[in-house]
């Protein structure tokens, strides 16, 4: 009978012990998250100022091929030569304007066209473009200015297409798609055809580097919370059982076997 009841009374040492334990366990774990919580948010956030900020102007940019700039003059003379051609065969044999009307009406078509030819030739010679650490930067427009930054990130897909002016002269042109884009986001023209390649190479490269690097790693609030969390889960047995009639009726019940 005496050695039951130190058995019965061992027992219920043990398990008030493993119930300390867990309950210590979940007060330390409860203090831990007081004090990390508070720590999340003072952690430092530091403004720049507006005199740090990097602007776009500040980027050195890199023009295109200046052959790209005698492409565009030619596409842009023969297109126009083509449409004064067919509009004065239009206006003097076709309408049969007056002599009067017909000069001055083929005048303002020609200055029209000479103006849209200088427009052409300014617009090409406003594209530049940088390469930066993780993005694509390009600029072009005369009256309104684009200015396109792509990055790494988002860059899916380029491609190099060459036209029969751009083959004849060595150059191609540049496309580069993003993700959930139709369209091309950046379309570089006037690279020499050697530059366009290294370049898609190294695009490539740098968006395959970004997408790999590109997983952020777990946060505190996660480590904490599933480290004392779950090893309170699996082991229910531990818990701590803060019902006082509980706690009585377990020596009651081991004495009444022990008994037996």
């Amino acid at each position: 009978m005496d050695n039951s009841t130190d058995s019965a009374n061992a027992t219920n040492e043990a398990t008030d012990n493993a119930s300390g334990n867990a309950f210590g366990t979940l007060q330390t774990s409860e203090r831990v998250a007081d004090e990390i919580s508070p720590q999340e948010h003072e952690l430092p956030r530091q403004t720049q100022a507006e005199s740090d900020w990097l602007s776009f102007d500040q980027i050195p940019l890199t023009p295109v091929d200046p052959r790209h700039y005698t492409q565009v003059l030619c596409e842009t003379i023969i297109a126009t030569l083509v449409l004064f051609s067919v509009l004065s065969v239009f206006i003097i044999f076709v309408a049969e304007f007056p002599i009067q009307v017909a000069l001055p009406v083929l005048s303002v078509l020609g200055l029209a066209f000479s103006v849209i030819t200088w427009l052409r030739y300014a617009h090409a010679k406003s594209i530049a473009f940088a390469v930066c650490d993780h993005e694509l930067l390009m600029q072009k427009g005369i009256i309104w200015f684009k200015r396109i930054s792509l990055p790494y990130t988002r860059l899916q897909h380029i491609s190099l297409s060459q036209g029969p002016l751009e083959r004849k002269l060595g150059l191609h042109t540049l496309k580069c798609f993003s993700a959930g884009s139709g369209s091309a986001e950046i379309e570089l023209p006037g690279l020499e055809s050697r530059t366009a390649e290294k370049l898609r190479q190294h695009l490539l490269a740098k968006a395959g580097i970004a997408s790999q690097s590109g997983n952020p790693g777990p946060s505190i609030n996660h480590s904490f919370d599933t480290s004392p969390k779950t090893s309170l889960k699996t082991s229910p047995d531990t818990s701590p059982d803060t019902h006082p009639e509980r706690q009585e009726s377990k020596p009651a019940s081991l004495t009444t076997e022990s008994e037996r």
